[in-house]
């Protein structure tokens, strides 16, 4: 007795063809965390996107509409594919050549990098940073600050000098025009 197969040759080379296809994102639904791909003349269903964690940590950085992606279709029914995205194209190319850094470019301008070969961090933001840490933030190294500055609580310092405008204003500045009993004194010595 012949067995007839399960499916014809046009139907085994169209799910081998839809196993693995490139495409870019046509949709977006961030409620869900779907998209739809286009591939050629297919318009896929909404489907998942891979991130980079999706457990108890979980990351969320969604594609944009226009961002080349490829399909993986198990067994080659697209309506069950996932989308894995990250794929330069002309119309979103790499963010730099350079091998020495890891960097982030977002669409309003920011910037997070990382100089390995220099050792250095830099954030630029059109924006402002927050950082809400109740246990408190820990700084190792030297600061150097630009621009107004505004704060509420104490302040302590341990050890150091405290200038302003190269005066010692620290604990131990010493005072010209000292007059004894309730009289004023002058201002710091420079």
């Amino acid at each position: 007795m012949r067995h007839q197969p399960l499916h014809g040759a046009a139907e085994l080379l169209r799910l081998i063809h839809n196993l693995i296809r490139f495409g870019t994102i046509a949709e977006v639904d961030h409620s869900r965390a779907r998209v739809r791909v286009k591939s050629g003349e297919l318009l896929t269903a909404w489907l998942p996107w891979i991130e980079g964690r999706a457990g108890t940590t979980r990351d969320w950085d969604p594609p944009t509409t226009g961002e080349q992606v490829v399909l993986f279709s198990p067994g080659g029914d697209p309506s069950g594919g996932v989308v894995l995205v990250g794929l330069f194209s002309d119309a979103h190319p790499a963010p730099t050549d350079l091998p020495e850094l890891c960097r982030r470019l977002f669409p309003d301008g920011g910037l997070f990098e990382y100089d390995h070969e220099n050792s250095v961090l830099r954030i630029k933001l059109p924006g402002r940073v927050e950082i809400e840490a109740p246990g408190g933030t820990v700084w190792l190294g030297n600061i150097d600050h630009q621009g107004d500055m505004a704060r509420a609580g104490s302040y302590s310092q341990d050890g150091g000098s405290l200038t302003h405008n190269e005066v010692n204003i620290g604990h131990n500045h010493p005072h010209d025009g000292v007059v004894p009993g309730s009289g004023q004194s002058g201002g710091p010595v420079q």
